[in-house]
């Protein structure tokens, strides 16, 4: 495969939508897996809860791997325990076997995650990695999109195996493709002068860390928007179905807002800037949203608004982490976006009940991506000491600059 970094990143687009895709697919299946299984809700809760837990437990360690092998091996072994995934789960006969299997495949999903937002990083950097990152992040909802329909059609075709097969064999599929790729950027192994340690120092590793609660903020402010949305414009006198549509048309805006504000974003050089303004409309129109001004328009700026974030704040880390340090940087990041994901919605929903409305997941929405801009100031902060500090300690540097 030719050193191209466009068709790496298509590659690493597959990859990435295929955990969207694998992930939808209990989703497409609930009511032949309860009946077939004896499931219950509840059930399917964890069976869904269960392909995103890992990230809680995985990321670290897998950064760690990471720093010992390189980033296309992994990815292959994050490609394997997907497609092992798929195949056990359209064999599983009980609720253990099928949580087994979406645990497995959770942990090769949170490796792909991992390994290819650090290679996107490594072929972009200092490039287009604003719109590079855009672009990637896209690839989740888009996987989870064509699952919709493929897995549909699969499930009346087939039955609920052949959904769960096809999740494996999209993943063995993009394996084979996958082991073509480059064992590493070139740009990055001319920069790695030294063995990757195994800790990161704490000049690093403090920006890592709140680059990550940004990026788990972002998204966990996202995620309550769609979950309780549609129920507010319910309480508002809207029909579930009526509900529903503004909601997901909210979610389209974003989606298409994604690459075009990640060009922007690309254009305009200011990817922190873009986080701060874009990120205070959205903590603006959320609020105005769960006050009820509006409803219809203002989750259209909502969605609108979220977009560009999503490359800009993933182009963060790059900004902090040295190539050695890569891997391990982006296990750190992805542990914090994990923790938030995995608690949040968890405590958005208590809160929910204690208020006894859904408004209150939705100001805590806003107020969490109001939030970003205080982290925004004290990642620049730290990101300023680190870089001082490294001018301080090098002599060479002092006379260059």
């Amino acid at each position: 495969m030719p050193n191209s970094r466009w068709t790496i990143l298509a590659v690493l687009f597959a990859a990435r939508a295929m955990t969207g895709f694998q992930f939808q697919s209990v989703g497409s299946v609930t009511s032949a897996l309860m009946g077939d299984l004896a499931l219950s809700y509840a059930e399917i809760g964890m069976l869904l809860g269960a392909y995103l837990l890992p990230g809680v437990v995985v990321a670290l360690p897998a950064g760690l791997i990471g720093q010992r092998i390189n980033e296309r091996t992994l990815g292959v072994i994050g490609l394997l325990l997907m497609a092992l995934s798929g195949a056990a789960l359209g064999h599983a006969d009980g609720l253990a076997t099928a949580l087994i299997a979406r645990v497995i495949g959770g942990v090769g999903a949170t490796i792909i995650i991992l390994v290819a937002t650090k290679m996107t990083t490594d072929w972009f950097d200092g490039r287009e990695i604003v719109l590079a990152m855009s672009l990637l992040q896209m690839s989740w909802p888009f996987g989870a999109m064509v699952a919709l329909p493929v897995q549909t059609w699969l499930l009346n075709a087939s039955g609920w195996p052949a959904v769960m097969l096809s999740g494996a064999t999209g993943a063995a599929a993009v394996l084979v493709v996958f082991m073509l790729l480059p064992r590493q950027a070139p740009q990055t192994q001319a920069q790695v002068a030294s063995k990757p340690g195994a800790r990161l120092p704490s000049a690093t590793l403090l920006p890592v860390i709140v680059a990550g609660t940004i990026w788990g903020v972002m998204n966990l402010s996202c995620i309550l928007f769609f979950s309780y949305a549609p129920l507010l414009l319910q309480a508002q006198g809207l029909t579930s179905t009526t509900a529903a549509s503004l909601t997901s048309l909210a979610i389209w805006f974003t989606i298409v807002a994604i690459p075009v504000g990640g060009y922007l974003v690309h254009r305009s050089g200011k990817p922190v800037a873009a986080i701060i303004g874009c990120g205070l409309v959205a903590a603006v129109s959320l609020t105005l949203f769960a006050a009820g001004i509006h409803p219809a328009l203002i989750g259209l700026i909502f969605g609108a608004a979220i977009g560009p974030l999503s490359g800009a704040i993933l182009s963060l880390p790059a900004r902090v982490l040295e190539p050695q340090d890569r891997s391990l940087g982006f296990g750190v990041f992805y542990t914090c976006f994990y923790v938030l994901m995995a608690l949040g919605p968890s405590a958005a929903g208590r809160l929910q009940d204690a208020l006894h409305t859904p408004a209150a997941a939705l100001f805590a929405g806003a107020a969490l991506l109001a939030s970003m801009l205080p982290l925004v100031l004290l990642f620049l902060s730290l990101s300023w000491r680190r870089e001082a500090a490294a001018i301080r300690s090098k002599p060479e540097l002092r006379v260059a600059s």
